[in-house]
């Protein structure tokens, strides 16, 4: 499906699950380099960027909602820039995208659009993007403190498992957005060549890209530092276990032992009457109170 804008001398084409004949007629329109036009008819494994006459390339990586999705997975957007049209091609609906698709199209009919080139649009989306991206972001962050509120309240075992998730959910974060640094700063530099006077003003997106790269890694310290503190109180809560299932198995190896002793066939006499079994039980009972004596002056309980 094929979308088109346009305000003044600038065109913006978006292409939802690009066909043959739509990208046939994108070559024939804006004479785009024939490489590309395949790349916009399938995914790419990875970012890349390339320029070629007068535009730029590129094919970004997305996470798309990460702290509401159980498996977390990519959005790919290809961009092609020059500098009186864009076009922007995916395989899936993007709320972004369609949001300010909505908000261009009244700029249009209003005739107050502000863009020059197409990328000016290719900022603008980008800005829209990591700022979603932030928002996510932040509900990560709220999901890691209720984590860390169940961690305080004694359920240590149940979050090992919520931690794990938390923690894959951000490297897949990062890992979507590892390119976009290198892939920004190439769109600067050919950004000069392409567009000259009306070369955009890239700080914009760069703050907000450093925004994102900031929350990312808050959030990626806080569960680290979560992990440990987790991992420390079930050390500790083992340890605890462990000490009281040595004492038991202490305490009651011996006191097993006498009883088996003084029950026997050739113990003495004494034990063998009719009050020998309660004989046998004070005894016990007796070496036990000794026992948690013991225990105590040791301070082992």
């Amino acid at each position: 499906m094929i979308t088109t804008h346009t305000s003044k001398h600038l065109t913006w084409v978006d292409i939802e699950n690009p066909t043959g004949d739509d990208i046939a007629e994108l070559v024939k329109k804006f004479a785009i380099h024939p490489a590309w036009a395949q790349e916009l008819t399938r995914p790419t494994e990875r970012a890349r960027t390339e320029t070629h006459d007068h535009a730029f390339y590129a094919a970004l990586h997305y996470p798309d909602h990460p702290s509401r999705m159980q498996e977390s997975r990519d959005i790919e957007i290809d961009f092609i820039v020059g500098t009186d049209f864009i076009i922007t091609s995916r395989f899936q609906p993007i709320d972004t995208i369609l949001d300010f698709s909505k908000q261009f199209s009244v700029a249009e009919k209003l005739d107050h659009g502000d863009f020059k080139t197409g990328s000016d649009i290719f900022l603008a989306i980008n800005n829209r993007l990591y700022q979603g991206l932030r928002e996510e972001l932040e509900l990560l962050r709220k999901e890691i403190k209720k984590i860390e509120a169940e961690i305080f309240q004694g359920n240590e075992f149940g979050m090992v498992h919520a931690i794990s998730h938390l923690h894959r959910r951000i490297l897949d974060f990062k890992q979507s957005l590892r390119s976009h640094k290198v892939i920004l700063n190439s769109f600067e530099i050919q950004a000069d060549k392409l567009f000259g006077k009306h070369k955009p003003d890239a700080d914009a997106i760069y703050r907000e890209y450093f925004r994102v790269e900031n929350a990312l890694e808050n959030n990626r310290e806080l569960i680290r530092e979560l992990r440990e503190t987790n991992d420390s109180l079930l050390t500790a809560k083992n340890n605890e276990v462990t000490k009281k299932l040595t004492l038991m198995a202490f305490v009651t190896f011996p006191l097993t032992l006498v009883a088996t002793v003084l029950a026997a066939h050739n113990s003495p006499a004494i034990f063998q009457g009719h009050n020998g079994f309660w004989l046998i039980i004070g005894i016990l009972v007796v070496l036990f109170i000794l026992m948690q004596i013991y225990f105590v002056y040791k301070k082992w309980i």
